[in-house]
C-alpha cells in the first residue's frame, strides 16, 4: 500500500463525494484528473491574458507555429513557408490531416480570421500587425502575409508562449468582432472540449481527438507531435488549495496546480508525490494601477505607492526562506534585458517623501478598491499587504474580496471604482509576459489597446517599435533600457519580487513538460 496521509485522505474523500468527480468520469482508467490554480474566466483564449485559460487552449487548439524548449518557433499546424528575397512577402502551407473537432477541414481563410481576431487583442500581435500590409488566403490552405517594412520576429509572434496565444479558430466560431467571446470551445487539437459532462465552475472535461494527427516530430515543449497521453483530462476546480493538496496525497487527483507554499515541505516528503516548478522562468509579483481613473490617474500617487512597496514582505508570503528574491526590472532578473536603470524610487522606503507625493497628486480620500482573490492565498495575502502599504501613506483602502475569475472580469471594466470598477489589483506574471520591450504586458502603454490599466504614452509606444526595427543585440540592448526608464516614469506597475511557482503530481504521472511552457496533452499515466 503506497503511503498515504490518513487525515488528507478522509478529507478528500469527503470533498470529492459531494461533486460530480464520484460519477463514470473516475471509472475511467487512462484520466488523469487536474487540479488548476483556480476557476477559467472564460473558455475564450483570445479574451485573457490569464495563463490557466492559455493552457486550456493548449488542449483544444493549436497553433501555426510553436516554440521548442529552447523559444526556437517550428512549423506546427504550417507544413511548409517562404520568405521573400526582401524579408516582405510570408508565404504559409497548412499541413494535410487538419479538421476541427466537427469534422470539418480547417482552412486557410479560418487562420486568417483568427490572426486578425489575434492581432486586435494582443500587444505583439498588434506589433506585427502595424508592419502588415495584407494578410490574405490564396486556396484553401495558403495564406500570404506582406509586410509594409521587413519585421524579424514573424515567426516568434506566430509561436508566442503566453497568453494570448495565437491560436487558431473556425471562423465562424469567432465571427467578424475580436471582443464577443464565444462560450464553447471548438478546435482542432489533440483533446477535444466535451460540453455534456464539463460543468463550468466544478469541472472541465477533454477527450483524446481520435481523429487528431500529429506531427511525426517528438515533441519538445510546445514543437513536435502532440500526441495524447491519456484518454480523458478532467479539470477539478477546488477553490480552497489545501483541500486539493489533501486530495492529492489521499490519491483522488493525479495533479495539482501551485498548491500552498506552507504544504510544499509536506508534499515534498511524501515518496508517492513529485514536486517542481514547471517554468523555470519565474514569476513576477505585478501591482498594477488603473491608470484610467483618479487617483492613479496622476503619476505621483503611483510613484507614491511604489516607494513604500516592500518586496521582501511579499516573497515572505509566497516561498520559504530563500526561494524567492528581490527584483526591481520590469523584465524578470537574470532574463537577457534585466537592468536596475530607473528603479530608484521602487522601495526607498521614504514614507513622507511619498505622503507629500500623494498629497501633490491631489488625492482627496476617496475610496482605493483594492481587488482581493479569496481563492488564491498568496494573491490573496499579496492584496493585504498592499493594503497596509496604501492606507500607510493616506489612502483609504476599500479590499473588494471575489475569486479569482471574477476579479479578471472585473479588471476588465473601464469605469470608475464607484460605477463596480476598480483602482488596483496584483498577480503574477513570466518571463514570455516580460522579457523584451515588445512582449512586456504592464509596460504597455496604447491606451484602451493595453492590459487592464490602461496607461497611454507615446513615448513608450515609439520606443517600443524602435526595438522591433532592429536586429542589432547593442542596439537592442540600449532601447530596452530606454523602455524600462520610461516605464518607471510613468509608473505603470510596480514589481513585488520575484519567485517559482511549484506544482504537485503523483509520481504515476510522466511525461510532465518543464519549461517556459508546460502542456498537459503529452502528460500520460502508469499503471500501478
Amino acid at each position: 500500500m503506497p503511503k498515504r496521509n490518513f487525515f488528507a485522505a478522509a478529507l478528500a474523500v469527503a470533498f470529492l463525494a459531494g461533486t460530480a468527480l464520484a460519477g463514470p468520469v473516475f471509472a475511467q482508467e487512462n484520466v488523469l484528473k487536474f487540479v488548476p490554480s483556480s476557476d477559467l474566466p472564460t473558455l475564450d483564449p483570445s479574451q485573457t491574458t490569464a495563463k490557466i485559460t492559455g493552457n486550456m487552449g493548449f488542449l483544444v487548439f493549436d497553433t501555426l507555429f510553436a516554440m521548442d524548449s529552447n523559444l526556437v518557433p517550428h512549423p506546427q499546424m504550417v507544413d511548409s513557408y517562404t520568405v521573400s528575397d526582401d524579408g516582405l512577402v510570408y508565404t504559409f502551407v497548412l499541413r494535410d490531416g487538419l479538421a476541427w473537432h466537427d469534422g470539418t477541414p480547417v482552412t486557410a481563410e479560418d487562420c486568417v480570421a483568427s490572426l486578425e481576431r489575434f492581432f486586435a487583442k494582443d500587444g505583439m500581435g498588434g506589433t506585427l500587425k502595424a508592419s502588415t500590409e495584407s494578410l490574405v488566403a490564396v486556396d484553401d490552405k495558403t495564406f500570404v502575409l506582406t509586410l509594409n517594412a521587413p519585421y524579424g520576429l514573424v515567426l516568434d509572434v506566430l509561436a508566442k508562449v503566453d497568453q494570448p496565444i495565437p491560436f487558431m479558430y473556425p471562423k465562424s466560431l469567432i465571427g467578424d468582432d475580436p471582443n464577443i467571446p464565444f462560450t464553447v470551445p471548438l478546435g482542432s487539437g489533440p483533446y477535444s472540449y466535451n460540453a455534456e459532462e464539463s460543468k463550468p465552475g466544478i469541472q472541465l472535461v477533454f477527450d483524446r481527438n481520435e481523429a487528431y494527427v500529429p506531427r511525426s516530430e517528438p515533441q519538445d515543449m510546445l514543437s513536435g507531435g502532440k500526441v495524447a497521453g491519456t484518454d480523458r483530462i478532467v479539470w477539478t476546480f477546488i477553490a480552497d488549495r489545501q483541500t486539493a493538496a489533501n486530495a492529492l496525497m489521499a490519491g483522488e487527483v493525479d495533479f495539482v496546480e501551485g498548491p500552498p507554499a506552507d504544504m510544499l515541505p509536506i508534499l515534498r516528503a511524501d515518496n508517492n508525490l513529485e514536486v517542481a516548478a514547471r517554468d523555470p522562468r519565474g514569476e513576477l509579483i505585478v501591482l498594477r494601477f488603473n491608470s484610467l481613473n483618479p487617483p492613479f490617474d496622476n503619476a505621483k500617487a503611483r510613484q507614491a505607492f511604489a516607494m513604500v512597496v516592500d518586496q521582501q514582505s511579499y516573497l515572505q508570503a509566497a516561498v520559504a526562506p530563500g526561494e524567492g528574491k528581490e527584483c526591481r526590472s520590469i523584465y524578470t532578473c537574470d532574463s537577457p534585458y534585466s537592468t536596475d536603470i530607473g528603479t530608484e524610487l521602487i522601495g526607498s522606503g521614504d514614507v513622507e517623501a511619498a505622503r507629500k507625493l500623494v498629497e501633490e497628486s491631489g488625492y482627496g480620500g476617496e475610496p482605493i478598491v483594492l481587488l482581493q482573490p479569496t481563492d488564491l492565498p498568496t494573491v490573496n495575502n499579496f492584496a493585504l499587504i498592499a493594503a497596509q502599504e496604501l492606507r500607510s501613506i493616506g489612502f483609504n483602502v476599500e479590499l473588494a474580496a471575489s475569486d479569482w475569475a471574477s476579479i479578471i472580469q472585473r479588471r476588465a471594466k473601464t469605469e470608475p471604482q464607484t460605477e463596480g470598477g476598480w483602482n488596483m489589483f496584483i498577480t503574477t506574471a513570466s518571463g514570455g509576459l516580460l522579457d523584451t520591450p515588445i512582449s512586456n504586458l504592464p509596460g504597455k502603454t496604447n491606451c484602451e489597446a493595453a492590459w487592464a490599466g490602461w496607461p497611454c504614452d507615446d513615448e513608450a509606444e515609439a520606443i517600443k517599435a524602435r526595438f522591433a526595427l532592429t536586429s542589432d543585440p547593442a542596439e537592442r540592448r540600449e532601447i530596452a533600457d530606454e523602455f524600462q526608464q520610461r516605464v518607471y516614469e510613468l509608473m505603470t506597475f510596480v514589481p513585488g519580487g520575484q519567485y517559482q511557482l511549484f506544482d504537485a503530481w503523483n509520481v504515476n504521472v510522466d511525461n510532465v513538460v518543464i519549461g517556459a511552457a508546460s502542456p498537459l496533452y503529452g502528460v500520460t499515466k502508469v499503471a500501478q
